[in-house]
């Protein structure tokens, strides 16, 4: 049967690489059928060895030694074992993604000897067939297909390894620095300082490569799919990021996480992201990403609603339910409904970590989809923003809190 196996930009070649074979006459270690298939091809033997260090005051690992120039290369860990076998424009940029992907507490263990054929000038075709030489030629030696090369959803496969877009997943970032943060005062700066600093930024719960919470995977899925290149600051983390967790929410006078922001605005939470995304607008947000533009408001659906039809409202009154009957009095009194519901999702999120730490066991996680003409002329954000100052005083009892706002006008077209 043919073996899939993954090329470096993502794009997956059929392969007959699993085929038993009566063991074949061999030259230089290779059967003569290989080198007939591939005659001038180079194999990895005539490859250049470069072995990575660390660097013994910031324990980076030091790539500096890695050739710019375009050709196929091979990484092997700390015990010599293949991982990955790609082909690059710039070698020695995509071993250093790999470097990020991997993060200072495994970079050092995964990226220990890269194997380097420099082909400049050679053609697209010369360069594929040198990838597939080298891939096949492990397995004729008894190797498997590298776990960087094994498809995304096969077991054992490693996709740190490829870069899906733009950017390899970074590592989050660390806002307390070498000087570290005592104070709320110190956090809103380093808060601050980061958002100014970074085109994109995702505070979030987790990492990008292991999220804490399905509204900051989400986020990160959609990012990912757009291949967007992107920071992330992790809230949860004390030592990295003492205080931050507070400080995002008092800066961007926002109360819940995540919190992207993008060219130094915020643009919302996991809801906006997505509407965002389904709209084309992340994209076009993500493409002007630092340069100088203020913030624009969604134009007017030009009607107030006075004269649409309302939709279904459903009031929420059961002391039963305290928290949802207080959501929904606070909406009621604050907003001209025109529809309302809110949809308790908290049996969903049973022995939620986050829900636990504030003494919450029931009535944590909600759905809110809300109908009302104070929403008209406010963008995305303006519009969330008003929702959660008529509810701040309640939000300490609410753990995640899914948020969907229209106004009339935009309830009857769609």
């Amino acid at each position: 049967a043919a073996a899939a196996v993954a090329l470096s930009g993502g794009a997956f070649v059929g392969h007959g690489l699993g085929r038993p074979a009566a063991a074949p006459s061999r030259v230089r270690g290779l059967s003569v059928a290989m080198r007939a298939e591939f005659g001038d091809i180079r194999p990895m033997i005539d490859a250049s060895v470069y072995v990575t260090d660390l660097d013994p005051i910031t324990a980076e690992v030091d790539i500096s030694m890695i050739p710019e120039e375009m050709g196929v290369y091979a990484v092997f860990n700390d015990r010599d074992a293949l991982q990955y076998i790609g082909l690059s424009r710039a070698i020695s940029k995509s071993v250093a993604n790999h470097v990020i992907a991997f993060g200072p507490a495994e970079a050092g263990r995964m990226v220990s000897k890269v194997k380097i054929l420099e082909m400049a000038g050679e053609s697209k075709e010369t360069l594929k067939a040198t990838w597939e030489r080298w891939i096949k030629e492990h397995m004729e030696v008894g190797g498997e297909i590298p776990a960087g090369n094994l498809p995304e959803n096969a077991d054992g496969a490693e996709n740190r390894w490829r870069n899906k877009g733009a950017a390899a997943v970074k590592a989050p970032l660390s806002l307390a620095g070498v000087r570290g943060i005592e104070t709320m005062a110190e956090a809103l700066e380093a808060v601050a300082a980061a958002v100014q600093k970074h085109p994109v930024l995702l505070f979030m719960k987790g990492s990008p490569a292991m999220p804490q919470c399905g509204f900051s995977a989400k986020t990160v899925g959609i990012l990912k799919e757009l291949g967007a290149n992107f920071e992330s600051v992790n809230i949860m983390d004390p030592v990295a990021n003492p205080g931050v967790r507070d400080a995002v929410k008092e800066y961007s006078k926002w109360p819940t996480i995540p919190q992207l922001f993008i060219g130094g605005k915020l643009i919302g939470g996991a809801d906006i992201v997505a509407d965002m995304f389904d709209s084309g607008k992340l994209q076009e947000a993500l493409r002007t990403a630092g340069k100088s533009d203020e913030e624009k408001e969604a134009p007017s659906a030009g009607s107030s609603g006075a004269n649409l039809p309302k939709g279904e409202i459903k009031l929420i009154e059961d002391s039963k339910r305290p928290t949802a009957s207080k959501l929904s009095s606070l909406l009621n009194e604050n907003f001209d409904l025109h529809a309302l519901r809110i949809m308790d999702d908290s049996g969903s999120h049973a022995g939620d970590a986050g829900a636990m730490e504030m003494g919450l066991t029931g009535e944590s996680h909600f759905t809110v989809e809300i109908v009302a003409p104070e929403f008209d002329g406010l963008s995305p954000v303006a519009r969330q923003q008003k929702v959660f100052g008529v509810l701040k005083d309640l939000m300490p009892r609410i753990h995640a809190l899914s948020l969907v706002t229209k106004t009339p006008a935009e309830m009857v077209t769609q």
